[in-house]
Formats: structure tokens, C-alpha cells, sequence
């Protein structure tokens, strides 16, 4: 029976749980830019998050996504929308932050604005194009 019970135990702690941390990507296909984060901050980031983290990709040139969009923005403090609204990479730290754009001679700068947002550290000054969430605000 202790056999059988410790079985039991054993799938139930190794069944799925919910990620802890969810990031968002707007990101459209002819975008060279896009497909650098997604090439080369994606797997630091699934390296050290591993299951913790969900990474969600939108394309932003189909519908669908524009509702997603739409629902992102609006938890956003002094979110505002002018021309660089709809730019991409939109890159969406849920409940953390969002930034518009990403520097590719820099990418290990975003890569550490994930940990520190996480790790409840401020976030770097010299990241700009920063929306932080609404207090309490979450996308998912």
C-alpha cells in the first residue's frame, strides 16, 4: 500500500503546474528585429525559467492578435497610443512591464530587466520606451 501511495505522490508533484510568469511577445514575421529577441532572448529566458514561465507569441499583423493588443494596453499606466503605437517587438512582462522595442547590441540589457523585474528590482534607467502594469493589473 506505502508503494502504491508513494506512486501517487509521486505523478501528482510531477504534474504541470500553472507558470508563475508570463511574457508576452508582439511580434510581426518580416521583422528582423523580432526574430533577434525571439532568437536570442527567448532561450535565456526559457533556460532560466523553464516551466515558471510561459512565453506567449502574437503576430501582430493577424486579427486575432489585435485583440490581445488591445487588452495588453489598456492595463498599461500612461499608456498612451501616437505613431509608435502597434511597433514592434512589444515585449510584455505580465504584471511587471512592457517596452517597445529592443536594442540588439544590447539585448543582454532586456534579458536583465526580466530578471530584476522579477527579482522586484528596479529596473534599469537606462531602458527606455517602459510601460509598467496599472497596480494589480494583470493579462492573464
Amino acid at each position: 500500500m506505502k508503494k502504491v501511495l508513494l506512486v501517487l505522490l509521486l505523478l501528482l508533484t510531477g504534474c504541470s503546474r500553472e507558470p508563475q510568469y508570463y511574457l508576452y511577445l508582439y511580434y510581426a514575421k518580416t521583422c528582423p528585429v523580432c526574430h533577434s529577441f525571439i532568437e536570442n532572448v527567448i532561450p535565456k529566458l526559457e533556460d532560466k525559467y523553464g516551466n515558471e514561465m510561459k512565453i506567449v507569441k502574437y503576430d501582430i499583423d493577424e486579427e486575432a492578435s489585435l485583440e490581445a493588443y488591445a487588452k495588453t494596453c489598456s492595463l498599461l499606466d500612461n499608456y498612451y497610443v501616437d505613431d509608435n503605437s502597434g511597433s514592434v517587438p512589444f515585449i510584455v512582462l505580465d504584471g511587471y512591464f512592457a517596452k517597445v522595442g529592443y536594442d540588439l547590441e544590447n539585448e543582454d540589457m532586456i534579458v536583465q530587466a526580466i530578471y530584476d523585474a522579477i527579482d522586484g528590482k528596479e529596473l534599469s534607467n537606462e531602458l527606455t520606451n517602459i510601460y509598467k502594469f496599472k497596480e494589480g493589473k494583470t493579462f492573464h
